[in-house]
């Protein structure tokens, strides 16, 4: 049903783009499946809990979420990581002088960024990027990583996810199309590393991810990599995916070198 729906949304952005008057905006579809495309992953996989667990495995599924048995040290992370990532990209976009904004969230609000940022993670958490994890990591991570891998599994995962995301670059008006479709690969295929060390070093807790996930997402307008001027290229997003491809081969080393054997 989402595939079927972006298909008729991307016709009506072809349509749009090329000049021919509609009678309606095709900025609402465009959201309707945007919003649609937020919870495919969770729906997906509450899908295939219920076919093959039935309601008591959905129970168990969504209340993954709920365990907050976790070192604090690994919430901790989830949030502190990418602000670092952020830092590190808006200012090295900067050295090399290309245009970075200050700030993306609303500036004619008369209130400090960083407590805009509050309510903005929580809306995050469950409708901005979150709710997703149910998928990426909750379901899909552990069965795949032990067919092929922790490293292999969170790539496929990566290239998917990445993926998954290409209508954006397709609609009219959408952010998305103003900078590499690769670059964004690039990203989604290395972050996904740390999501799975997360993941795995945290005892297998959704919850960490979805605080990866939404301060990822907090991140992009506090400390932003992008400057958000229309119809211009934004360029700094290469710096932003080759800083976490580092980052992602940082975390594979530890992964793998966490997985030998100890020798005595």
């Amino acid at each position: 049903m989402e595939i079927f729906l972006t298909d008729i949304c991307l016709f009506l952005d072809y349509l749009d783009g090329i000049g021919l008057d509609l009678p309606f905006s095709v900025t609402g579809y465009s959201t309707l499946v945007v919003i649609i495309g937020a919870f495919a992953p969770l729906l997906a996989a509450i899908t295939l809990v219920a076919r093959d667990d039935g309601w008591k495995g959905i129970k168990s599924f969504l209340g993954q979420a709920l365990d907050f048995h976790i070192k604090p040290v690994y919430l901790i992370l989830a949030l502190v990581l990418p602000l670092v990532i952020h830092v590190i990209t808006h200012y090295l976009a900067l050295a090399v002088g290309l245009d970075v904004a200050q700030t993306l969230f609303p500036t004619e609000i008369p209130t400090a960024p960083i407590i805009l940022a509050i309510p903005y993670f929580i809306l995050m958490m469950v409708i901005g990027g979150g709710q997703e994890e149910f998928g990426w990591r909750g379901y899909a991570q552990e069965p795949l990583q032990e067919k092929i891998g922790v490293i292999p599994a969170s790539l496929v995962i990566g290239v998917i996810w990445g993926i998954w995301h290409l209508p954006l670059w397709f609609m009219a008006g959408d952010l998305h199309s103003a900078y590499s479709f690769l670059a964004f690969v690039m990203m989604t295929t290395s972050i996904s590393v740390m999501y799975a060390w997360l993941y795995n070093s945290s005892g297998k807790k959704l919850i960490v991810v979805m605080f990866f996930h939404a301060m990822n997402n907090t991140a992009a307008p506090l400390l932003p990599f992008l400057h958000g001027i229309e119809e211009k290229p934004e360029s700094a997003y290469w710096i932003y995916a080759a800083v976490n491809v580092i980052f992602g081969a940082i975390f594979a080393y530890v992964l793998v070198k966490g997985s030998k054997p100890t020798q005595r």
